[in-house]
């Protein structure tokens, strides 16, 4: 009898496979074809968000942003919503978010729901005990036959639970509405190294169809951290909806430089567009590759030939200021065996090893991006076009008290947080953000009011 039901339960995990994306044969409109950005034509400014990640940390810094945004108005100007006029804030001018890992829960669930995440995320997902939901989840009987398949993995487990807890397996293209931002999800190719943006454009260059793929299975590979969890596998169809290959990807490899990121650019791009050599795209947790998702916007805006070809070709005038708020949850606590003399096993190596590695990427990331910006500047005062760009980085270094900053570099990266490290994170992206001077003066240059913000009061912090 055991062996009747041992070869039921093998037959079970063999006919188990992860939901493949759906193939597209053609691209019907020209909007399909070209990237749209959401923009206010009556507003001055372009606002990029840049959530990280960090697990729920991460998750509740990036959405206490998005509070804290809400609570600045700019005199003077009126939001149309569904519910009628209001007074327009920060928040509404926001024209993309781009978000990885932890940082990708609350951008997905804000394209979904818009201001809507105010009144059920917390209590939704910042609070709940999602890693221990999944490592239940795991470790259920009932769920083995389906992971020990070769198809199945804990990442597709996770993408289910995702489901039943925010997104109701909707679709990607339920993020894509008319006032709001766009929302870009990065996760990480782990064949290649380097980000896999869930866009509309990227779906047409491996002719998948975008508008059919859940926002769950995207942010589980956005999340998908090496290890605990598997990775995340699409199939490439690349070459069969007539998709016109653009142009950078065709030029620049016979006239760039073989060591610039241009190069290097259209040569990954070129390996989407070869189904028969890349027939699967096997992604990871976007923060291997950009833990920040900036670089991903540096190398769209650099094989684009340039920040005003970008506006042009996006349709978008009349832009005099653009900004970007990265939302930094990195933290930099000692682990307890660095003072002691004992060998640390092969666990505690590898987190060390990650965070090291992740946290000197970013740093070079934010480097990379004030370099960029100074190009682009200059590059706009030989076209009598200049911009005012504005830098604001939200990081716990930048709290003054020792023992504050401790104690958020303490909140471990995890996706189980107590509610009052959720409520002090929240907290201390308002604080961070307000107290930013790039940030100040962008909300003088726009005429705005930082309300006071309805944000609980934690209690001290002990010494």
């Amino acid at each position: 009898m055991a062996g009747i039901v041992l070869f039921m339960l093998f037959l079970l995990s063999c006919a188990t496979e992860y939901p493949l994306n759906i193939k597209r044969d053609t691209i019907d409109t020209p909007e399909e074809r070209s990237v749209n950005l959401p923009h206010s034509k009556a507003s001055p400014l372009f606002l990029i968000l840049a959530f990280s990640g960090g697990g729920t940390r991460a998750a509740a810094l990036s959405y206490g942003t998005l509070e804290a945004l809400r609570s600045v108005e700019l005199t003077g100007r009126i939001a149309e919503t569904t519910n009628g006029s209001r007074q327009r804030t920060m928040l509404d001018e926001v024209s993309i978010i781009v978000a990885v890992s932890g940082g990708s829960f609350t951008a997905a669930y804000y394209g979904l729901r818009g201001d809507n995440i105010f009144k059920d995320y917390r209590e939704k997902f910042l609070t709940q005990d999602v890693q221990g939901d999944l490592l239940r989840a795991f470790l259920n009987p009932f769920n083995w036959p389906r992971l020990w398949s070769p198809r199945f993995g804990r990442s597709d487990l996770a993408q289910e639970y995702y489901d039943r807890m925010l997104f109701e397996g909707v679709a990607l293209s339920n993020m894509d509405k008319k006032n709001g931002p766009l929302i870009v999800i990065l996760a990480t190719d782990m064949i290649d190294g380097v980000s896999f943006p869930f866009t509309r454009e990227t779906f047409n260059w491996i002719c998948s169809d975008y508008s059919r793929f859940p926002v769950s299975r995207a942010v589980a590979a956005s999340s998908a951290f090496p290890g605990p969890l598997s990775p995340v596998v699409i199939r490439n169809y690349a070459g069969s909806c007539g998709m016109e290959i653009p142009e950078w990807i065709t030029k620049v490899p016979q006239t760039a430089d073989p060591d610039s990121r241009a190069y290097q650019m259209a040569v990954i791009a070129n390996t989407y567009l070869d189904k028969k050599n890349k027939p699967f795209i096997h992604l990871v947790d976007g923060g291997v590759s950009d833990n920040l998702g900036i670089r991903a916007i540096i190398d769209r805006v650099m094989v684009s030939g340039g920040i005003r070809e970008v506006l042009d070709k996006s349709n978008i005038s009349g832009i005099r200021r653009i900004a970007f708020i990265i939302v930094d949850a990195e933290t930099t606590a000692r682990p307890a065996w660095s003072i002691v003399g004992d060998i640390p096993g092969i666990g505690p190596v590898m987190e060390l090893s990650s965070t090291v590695m992740v946290n000197k990427y970013n740093y070079e990331t934010i480097d990379l991006l004030r370099r960029t910006i100074k190009d682009w500047q200059v590059e706009d005062e030989a076209k009598n076009k200049p911009l005012d760009f504005y830098i604001i980085h939200l990081a716990f270094n930048s709290l003054p008290e020792k023992t504050e900053r401790d104690y958020f570099h303490s909140i471990p990266t995890s996706f189980s947080l107590q509610a009052d490290q959720v409520d002090r994170l929240r907290d201390v992206a308002a604080r961070l953000l307000f107290a930013s001077p790039d940030f100040q003066r962008l909300v003088r240059d726009m005429d705005g009011n930082i309300l006071v913000p309805a944000i609980r009061a934690p209690t001290a912090i002990d010494e």
